[in-house]
């Protein structure tokens, strides 16, 4: 399965851009930390499975992914210097979280599975973060 450019930006963006809350200490609540996990191993293995795909698109995906990762990262330390821990592991856990950043997740897995790319590393980070977001 090929992989359009258009489709790669949408499931590696993750969304960053519309969550309307940004993330005092140097660490990410667990709640907040499960996206970005997810997001980095399944990210590794979407680049895995576009090296063997379409190598030269694996730059600007590997910038993409990075960017991704590094815009919800920033965003959550945002959170929690602004509000405090607590507070932003309490909107890691909210639906109006979880409802823009699990689809974007579950896209992204969905490629995978279809592609047969999926690591066991990647469906452990995304059961981790998607069930707990299922359950509220």
């Amino acid at each position: 399965m090929k992989f359009k450019t258009p489709l790669l930006k949408l499931l590696i963006t993750c969304g960053c851009a519309t969550v309307p809350m940004l993330v005092n200490a140097q660490s990410i609540p667990p709640s907040c930390q499960r996206y970005v996990t997810a997001m980095k191993v399944c990210g590794r293995d979407l680049l895995r499975y576009e090296e063997l795909m379409q190598p030269d698109q694996v730059p600007q995906l590997r910038s993409q992914i990075d960017d991704g990762v590094n815009s919800m990262n920033s965003m959550f330390r945002q959170a929690v210097r602004e509000h405090g821990v607590d507070q932003a592991g309490k909107f890691c856990t909210s639906q109006a979280l979880s409802s823009q950043i699990v689809p974007k997740l579950t896209n992204l897995m969905t490629a995978l599975s279809i592609g047969d790319a999926a690591s066991e590393a990647c469906q452990d980070a995304y059961g981790k973060a998607v069930v707990p977001a299922l359950a509220q």
